[in-house]
């Protein structure tokens, strides 16, 4: 039998430590549950025409392939009916309401348009030296990469510039009450500050407020996936200017703040922040 046990003392537990994030964690705007119950019947009034116009005129998926189309039967009479027997062609749906413009649902399509919109205020490419130091101690001036492309066919020497006609969004919808803790939604914060930044070279306009990130319970995404007559929403992004949404948009600017991402300007001025350890257990 061990000594400890003999005596009945316990053996020390070593110290555990970890290492945590120096910078500023970003701050995620705080919604009380009276206003998330108003947002959330604000958003579901909102979406219910277009989410009837789904309803009525799309048949949902059902996830299975379509069956192949029949062959037809070959006989006398089938060549020969009459014209007033023949089915006529429906008639095309009628458009959609004028809000499924001013929407992007579904996680991807949200994180396409903010990254998109990001791209727009991203800083250029800082240009390489004009010159390069050789090995006999000598410099050579060296050619730009997209001059230097230039010679090769089957190099592309430039990229499309991002669309400057894109609309930002007003709002941004997360039924998850904590993002950082849900992967498929932990980039969208961050995504959401830099798509509000001002593009390269435009002046200040306080006419264009930051997007509000809406965070709301994850019972909610039933609710909002039934207006819709949709399976799932896990993201739903309202562009400014859409139709119908002027309420529901001065409501959220009023009671809900800014998402503040102090880490990336932190982490722009390049400072050494150290080491932060914590002690688990001790």
């Amino acid at each position: 039998m061990p000594p400890n046990m003999k005596t009945g003392i316990k053996s020390a537990s070593k110290p555990v430590f970890k290492t945590e994030n120096p910078y500023t964690q970003t701050t995620l705007p705080q919604i009380s549950p009276s206003d998330q119950t108003i947002i959330l019947d604000l958003l579901c009034n909102l979406l219910e025409p277009l989410g009837r116009h789904r309803k009525t005129h799309h048949s949902p998926s059902t996830g299975k392939s379509k069956p192949k189309k029949r062959k037809r039967r070959n006989s006398t009479t089938s060549g020969d009916a009459a014209p007033d027997q023949k089915q006529t062609p429906l008639p095309p749906p009628p458009p959609p309401p004028p809000l499924a413009e001013y929407l992007t649902i579904g996680l991807n399509s949200t994180t396409r348009h903010l990254e998109a919109l990001a791209a727009l205020s991203a800083p250029t490419v800082a240009p390489e030296s004009s010159k390069k130091s050789t090995g006999d101690g000598e410099t050579s001036e060296a050619l730009p990469k997209a001059e230097s492309a230039e010679n090769s066919p089957n190099t592309e020497t430039h990229t499309p510039p991002p669309n400057q006609n894109l609309r930002p969004l007003s709002l941004l919808i997360l039924p998850t009450p904590n993002p950082p803790s849900s992967l498929p939604h932990a980039h969208l914060p961050t995504l959401v500050y830099l798509s509000s930044l001002l593009p390269q070279g435009a002046s200040p306009s306080p006419s264009r407020p930051q997007t509000r990130l809406i965070l709301l319970p994850s019972s909610s995404e039933s609710r909002i996936a039934s207006v819709l007559h949709l399976p799932r929403v896990g993201a739903l992004g309202i562009m400014e200017g859409a139709p119908g949404a002027d309420a529901l948009v001065s409501f959220v600017r009023e009671r809900v703040g800014e998402v503040r991402v102090e880490w990336l300007e932190e982490a722009k001025k390049g400072v050494w922040k150290g080491v932060n350890v914590a002690g688990v257990g001790m």
